[in-house]
């Protein structure tokens, strides 16, 4: 009887023993996993980030593992928010740049100030200088991230966004590069692009439209001229539309090749 309990106990205890095995097996496998891949959740986070006059700006921030890496500010356009940007910043952040794409003040998840009242989208004077104070925000809080080189950080802005890059840029040198998306010479009445070209200076810059969007094609002919830079880069599609809808015709090419170059990245 004695004899029967032990040897019950003993291939209890090896029976243990393997499935212990097996998990401690399964455990390396999915860590290495991991390790190799970065779960979706750790690839892109939700951001706050307050705005000088207390709107609550919400934004994606994907991170970069590597110290000293570029960075990018994404700026929407008018009536959509930042995922129209989702595609584009994976695809970045895969080339090791950090990204940042914002709802503006109106759309999206910025719809609150912090002391809970509600934010619509305005077009007035009062409204542009608290855009450029969101771009202010948001600029400083990427430039601030853990492994970002802040020497090498750019805006790419898409209509609206776009002049709010150029006017935000050329009021601070340390934007390092500029692309433009479907620009105006001056949405809203009060968002004059040309004189910002002009104090832009010498930094890179890179302006894309399409003929089919025949202001912002126009516009994109007078802002060079306006520059009047060798250093400035432009690129007008027969066809593609305004503003992101031009991701259908390349942008995402343009734009990767653009900011590679700048900032000493491969693009291959």
């Amino acid at each position: 009887m004695k004899l029967t309990v032990i040897l019950c106990v003993f291939l209890l205890l090896a029976a243990c023993g393997g499935t212990a095995t097996d998990i401690n097996k399964n455990a390396t496998a999915n860590n290495a996993a991991i390790s190799a891949t970065p779960a979706a959740a750790d690839a892109v986070q939700t951001v706050t980030i307050d705005s000088p006059d207390g709107v609550k700006l919400v934004g994606s921030f994907f991170a970069s593992e590597k110290p000293n890496s570029p960075a990018l500010l994404l700026l929407h356009q008018w009536q959509s928010d930042r995922h129209s940007y989702d595609d584009f910043a994976t695809r970045m952040q895969a080339k090791g740049f950090a990204v940042l794409s914002i709802d503006g003040r109106g759309f999206g998840e910025s719809t609150k100030k912090a002391d809970g009242s509600a934010v619509t989208a305005g077009r007035n004077d009062a409204d542009v200088k608290g855009m450029l104070g969101d771009v202010g925000a948001a600029f400083e809080f990427l430039s601030k991230q853990k492994n970002v080189d802040p020497s090498r950080v750019g805006i790419v802005g898409a209509s609206y966004g776009s002049s709010l890059a150029l006017i935000y840029a050329a009021d601070n040198p340390k934007v390092a590069a500029v692309a433009l998306l479907s620009p105006g010479l001056n949405y809203f009445g009060g968002m004059a692009t040309e004189p910002a070209i002009e104090k832009y200076g010498d930094r890179p810059l890179y302006i894309i439209a399409a003929r089919d969007d025949k202001e912002s094609a126009d516009a994109a002919d007078k802002l060079l001229a306006a520059g009047n830079n060798a250093k400035y880069g432009a690129k007008v599609h027969e066809k593609g539309g305004h503003g992101t809808a031009l991701f259908k015709v390349g942008l995402a090419d343009d734009l990767e090749a653009f900011f590679a170059d700048r900032f000493g990245v491969s693009s291959k």
